[in-house]
């Protein structure tokens, strides 16, 4: 079977075409930066802003969703903690669906509004980014010699429609920076080679320098279950900083550190990247857009790793029992962090 590794919601790129390898035996992550989880979105900044865009979709008031998406690009616009707006917006117009006939529904909405606003980038990103939840749904995640023929049917179907809907938004006028970020999912799940992967990486941050999904979903690509060999990643992770340079360099690095650190630990282990630097993008990050629940679970949980018991003390004075499930996934590795710190007092 000739598919790919990777994975569903956000990734990057322009326009390429089928490249397929040997799958590999690795259980499926199907993404990298889920926003809606990772910044806790509906936490922070109320249901009803979710609501409020689910329901447009609904209701079909695509005027409306244009008019919110371009606003959140064309300002860079941030929640608390730096997150943007622009992200968390696709997360909410592809809010988890019970069934596929809850899916099926919802790409009806999507297909109207491409329709009804054929020059609407936002979209068709949207539509990308739910059929690529779509085909890991298809596949399942468990690992590559689990999935039947037909979750491999669907799989490739899924993505290559996905692949389709990207291309004929390529020559739109309008862009947008999480269209990288999509086709780069693509390229993931395509097994696209490294040099039609950095060429997107590299359309997509020459386009928004800022977007610091794009970051992550690189280095995501790099790691060894995906195309990459050992420490590729936290090279890159430095390389990129380094070219950024100063507090928004740091910043980056923290990025992508929560990407290559916290789901791979198996893989990347936290010793190959600079914990003084880390520290520095927090620091930077939060001095200027504040901190969240989400951003103090990351950097304790980094502390942890690090075996820095001062600073880990210190964050998990600040959470108290308000754990984070996307940084931690079960409270028992949260108590025995915690419970390391306390007893190094």
């Amino acid at each position: 079977m000739s598919v790919s590794k990777f994975a569903a919601f956000f990734v990057l790129a322009p326009v390429f075409f089928f490249f397929s390898k040997p799958v590999s035996a690795q259980a499926a992550q199907p993404s990298v930066d889920n926003a809606a989880s990772d910044f806790d979105e509906t936490a922070l900044h109320g249901s009803d802003w979710t609501m409020a865009i689910e329901s447009d979709l609904i209701a079909e008031k695509f005027e409306n969703l244009d008019r919110m998406a371009a606003k959140y690009r064309s300002e860079k616009s941030r929640f608390p903690g730096g997150a943007w707006k622009l992200t968390s917006f696709y997360g909410a117009l592809d809010a988890p669906k019970l069934s596929d006939k809850d899916t099926r529904d919802h790409l009806e909405h999507l297909k109207h509004w491409i329709a009804q606003r054929p020059e609407s980038i936002t979209a068709r990103v949207a539509l990308a980014a739910s059929l690529h939840r779509w085909a890991w749904v298809a596949r399942g995640n468990g690992m590559a010699d689990t999935v039947t023929d037909e979750g491999w049917r669907l799989f490739e179907e899924r993505i290559g429609e996905s692949l389709k809907v990207l291309k004929d938004a390529a020559s739109l006028r309008e862009k947008c920076p999480q269209w990288y970020s999509e086709m780069m999912v693509v390229g993931l799940a395509q097994n696209w080679d490294a040099k039609r992967m950095k060429e997107v990486f590299e359309q997509g941050i020459q386009f928004e320098p800022d977007y610091f999904h794009l970051y992550k979903q690189y280095a995501n690509y790099l790691l060894p279950k995906w195309d990459g060999k050992s420490g590729d990643a936290t090279a890159f992770a430095k390389s990129v900083a380094d070219k950024v340079g100063g507090e928004q360099g740091d910043v980056i690095y923290f990025h992508i550190a929560t990407a290559v650190i916290g789901k791979n630990e198996k893989e990347v282990s936290a010793q190959e990247m600079d914990w003084p630097r880390i520290q520095r993008g927090y620091q930077a990050l939060t001095a200027q857009y504040g901190t969240t629940g989400w951003l103090k679970n990351e950097i304790a949980y980094f502390a942890y790793k690090f075996r820095d018991v001062v600073m880990a003390r210190q964050q998990f004075s600040l959470i108290g029992n308000h754990w984070n499930r996307s940084v931690w996934r079960d409270r028992g590795r949260f108590d025995r962090a915690r419970d390391w710190a306390q007893s190094h007092s």
